[in-house]
C-alpha cells in the first residue's frame, strides 16, 4: 500500500481517501472538513515501510488501536492490513468525525469497524470488556498511540499483551519523545517512556519465550509476542518476567537519570 501513498505540503492522498497532515496546518486549505486529520509525518510511514516490507503479506485479523485523535490513523491501517475486526479507543469523549462515517457507511464496513470514546488505556477493566464484546478469537495486532504516558502506556501493555496471538505484534509509537528537544518543556515532568523500552529489553533478554523479538526505530518500537502461557485476567506483571543479577535495576536507573537531565533546574 505504500506505493499507493501520495504525500503533499499539506495532505497525504490514498486512492480516494484525503488525510491532512496535522504537522503542517496552515489556512490554505479547500476541503473544510472532508478529510481525515492524520497525525503522523512522512518520516515515520517510511519506518513503518522498512518494518514491514521484509515481512512480506501481514494481514492481522484482529486489530485493537488505541489513541485515535480523529480516527485518520484507524483508517489508514484497515487500508493497509484489510483486517477482519479493527477496534480503536481514545480517551476524549467526542464522536466519529463526518468523513470517518462516510468512510465506514460507503464501504459497508460497520461490522469491521469501531470506535470507543471516552475509554482510558489505562482502565483494564474496559480494555477486556470491550475486546470481549469485539472480537472472537486473539488479538493479532496491538498499535499504542495514545498517552505515551509510562504509566497508562505499561499498564496497557501488562493488560493487552498476553491477549495477543503468539507471533502477535504489539507497537507503541512516540516511544522516544524525551530525546525530542520540542517536548523537553510541556513533558518536563513527566517520566520518560524510554524507561519502559528498557524494561521491554531486559524482558526480551531474560526469557525466550514471552517475546520472540523487540524491534525499535526512531518513531516505534514492535513486541513480538513469544510462546509464553500468560494469565488473560489481569495478572501479568512485566517485572515478573524480567531476571536481574541481585543489584539496582538498570531500566529503574536509567528512567531516573532521564528525568532528572530533563528536568529543569
Amino acid at each position: 500500500m505504500f506505493e499507493r501513498l501520495a504525500w503533499h505540503k499539506d495532505r497525504m492522498v490514498l486512492d480516494d481517501l484525503v488525510f491532512r497532515l496535522q504537522h503542517c496546518l496552515s489556512d490554505d486549505w479547500e476541503l473544510g472538513e472532508d478529510c481525515f486529520v492524520f497525525y503522523k509525518i512522512k518520516k515515520l510511514i517510511d519506518q513503518y515501510e522498512r518494518f514491514f516490507a521484509p515481512r512480506g503479506t501481514t494481514s492481522p485479523q484482529n486489530v485493537f488501536e488505541l489513541g485515535l485523535w480523529d480516527g485518520g490513523s484507524l483508517a489508514f491501517w484497515f487500508e493497509f492490513f484489510q483486517p477482519k475486526k479493527h477496534v480503536g479507543i481514545d480517551l476524549r469523549r467526542r464522536s466519529d468525525s463526518k468523513y470517518f462515517q462516510r468512510y465506514v457507511s460507503s464501504r459497508g464496513l460497520e461490522r469491521r469497524i469501531t470506535t470507543h470514546w471516552g475509554v482510558d488505556q489505562a482502565d483494564a477493566n474496559a480494555l477486556r470488556e470491550i475486546i470481549g464484546h469485539e472480537f472472537n478469537g486473539p488479538l493479532d495486532l496491538v498499535i499504542d498511540d495514545a498517552s505515551h504516558l509510562y504509566g497508562p502506556t505499561k499498564a496497557s501493555f501488562e493488560c493487552l499483551f498476553p491477549l495477543l496471538r503468539p507471533r502477535g505484534l504489539y507497537i507503541i509509537e512516540d516511544w522516544a519523545w524525551a530525546h525530542w528537544p520540542e517536548f523537553h518543556a510541556t513533558m518536563s515532568k513527566e517520566t520518560p517512556l524510554t524507561g519502559f523500552v528498557f524494561e521491554l529489553v531486559e524482558a526480551t533478554g531474560s526469557s525466550t519465550t514471552l517475546a520472540r523479538s523487540l524491534t525499535i526505530y526512531e518513531g516505534f518500537v514492535v513486541v513480538e509476542r513469544g510462546e509464553a502461557d500468560l494469565p488473560r485476567d489481569g495478572a501479568f506483571r512485566l517485572e515478573h518476567h524480567i531476571c536481574r543479577r541481585p543489584t539496582r535495576s538498570i531500566a529503574t536507573d536509567a528512567a531516573n537519570k532521564l528525568v532528572s537531565f530533563f528536568r529543569p533546574n
